[in-house]
């Protein structure tokens, strides 16, 4: 990557313009990230994107220099810091067929997670013998992001991402509906890649390392010096280049449908609302195990949590962990001696709010329990014997339902030689097996399936009708 022309987005937009872009999961459940976060790596800098000295196999399809593969031009890199150059930047960027996206936030630094950046590539005066790379850094923190709304939602160009529930949640927070999109960590795990984490797969398809030194870095912070834009760049450069060589494999296997059907399910899922609405307290696991007492000290203890990660705006876990939350609601310390003998009171941030700690214990025990209408939301009440042996029968014939549904999976993956994914994605096998358990039959319930697809249907549909109709009711 060439240095950036600018780094500074110029005032007005006409001088905007430049000179003419889980390791594949076994288990049958869909994972809610396709691979785990890699450790950094301890690679060159930002500039050297390409390692000469690992260009990958010669020849090979994701190697620079296979037959017929596109050579990818140097990029133009701009930082967007003001609304007139992003309305410019977005009046290019709309003439593009594809746009490459990623987003960078602060979660681990900030009270309330923000969105700090929005990186976006594309090719500009694109020809069959080449064009500009144009890389924008937007940086969120300055910029109103309004002027993105169009070019991101359904209604403009492609947008390639990798592993975009994240960036979903993200955009959709700062108002900007992203819609349109591939994932090509979807398209990664569907051609049957063993790692599907966007280092792992340009490594394997384009020939190039990232430098992963920042990927923990706190990106409110300000300025953005040159090594910052040359990594933000850097995860968007090549994104297009990947999301072409997948393409390619896709469409000589002809599972370009089943890929786009789980891209439109994984950005539908990601723009639906948290599944737990429950007070933080209830959400801490042990609380179940706790008495009434406890359960209210606790309640109380989380509220102060809350309160002083916002007023020094750090992430909860920094001010104290949860575990030690519980610890202190069984243990009720009543005096400074006492606190400080509990893991995790005794330095740190909680250390310096000792008496807001000891008045929460207190207050507890005051109110002798929480309020009957949250004790609904706690797991953990006593249930009788006959619900206990139900729950365990009906776990039983759903474990024994996604094993059948799993083995005709495997079957018909090795018949048309693809990935069971493509065949069925374990999402799907789960509501399947959920829905026989259920008692719904036909194709129907098969219908019912959110992410099947009017291609898995058409083909699938009868088959998998068959399957549920064998399975026990309850």
């Amino acid at each position: 990557m060439r240095a950036p022309e600018t780094l500074a987005a110029p005032a007005a937009p006409e001088t905007l313009a430049a000179p003419e872009s889980l390791a594949a999961p076994e288990s049958l459940a869909a994972p809610e990230s396709l691979a785990a976060p890699e450790p950094p790596e301890d690679l060159r800098a930002p500039e050297d994107l390409r390692a000469p000295e690992d260009p990958g196999t010669p020849g090979a399809p994701g190697a620079p220099g296979a037959p017929g593969a596109r050579k990818w031009p140097e990029p133009v890199v701009l930082l967007i810091e003001d609304e007139a150059a992003l309305v410019a930047l977005v009046a290019r960027a709309r003439k593009a067929s594809t746009l490459a996206v990623d987003v960078e936030a602060n979660g681990l630094f900030a009270y309330r997670c923000r969105l700090c950046t929005v990186q976006i590539a594309f090719m500009e005066e694109e020809t069959s013998s080449g064009g500009t790379l144009v890389t924008a850094i937007v940086d969120a923190l300055c910029t109103p992001l309004a002027p993105l709304a169009a070019l991101l939602g359904p209604e403009g160009p492609v947008k390639v991402l990798h592993d975009l529930a994240f960036d979903a949640r993200m955009l959709d927070e700062a108002g900007v509906r992203l819609g349109r999109v591939r994932d090509t960590a979807v398209a990664g795990l569907f051609l049957g890649a063993k790692a599907t984490g966007l280092s792992a797969l340009l490594q394997s398809e384009v020939g190039v390392k990232l430098d992963k030194r920042l990927q923990h870095h706190d990106w409110g912070q300000r300025p953005l010096g040159p090594e910052q834009i040359g990594y933000l760049a850097a995860d968007v450069q090549h994104l297009l280049e990947l999301d072409a060589r997948l393409a390619e494999q896709a469409a000589a296997l002809g599972v370009e449908e089943e890929i786009a059907e789980e891209c439109a399910y994984r950005l539908e899922t990601a723009h639906r609302p948290p599944r737990d609405v429950r007070p933080a307290y209830a959400r801490v696991k042990g609380v179940e195990g706790l008495d009434a007492v406890g359960r209210a000290v606790l309640r109380r203890a989380v509220t102060v949590r809350e309160a002083l990660g916002e007023a020094e705006d750090v992430p909860s876990f920094q001010v104290v962990r949860s575990e030690a939350l519980l610890a202190l609601a069984k243990r009720r310390p009543d005096s400074l001696e006492a606190l400080a003998a509990l893991e995790g009171f005794g330095a740190g941030r909680a250390a310096q709010h000792a008496k807001a700690w000891l008045g929460a214990v207190a207050d507890g025990i005051a109110d002798g329990d929480v309020p009957e209408e949250e004790r609904a939301l706690i797991a953990g009440e006593p249930v009788d014997a006959e619900a206990i042996a139900r729950f365990k029968t009906l776990a039983a014939r759903r474990k024994a339902l996604v094993g059948k549904i799993g083995r005709w999976r495997s079957a018909e993956a090795q018949r048309r030689c693809v990935c069971e994914q493509v065949v069925l994605p374990g999402h799907c096998v789960q509501e399947l097996a959920a829905l026989g358990v259920k008692g719904e039959r036909g194709l129907a319930a098969v219908a019912q399936v959110q992410g099947l697809g009017a291609r898995r249907l058409a083909m699938y549909g009868a088959a998998l009708a068959s399957l549920l109709e064998g399975a026990e009711r309850r």
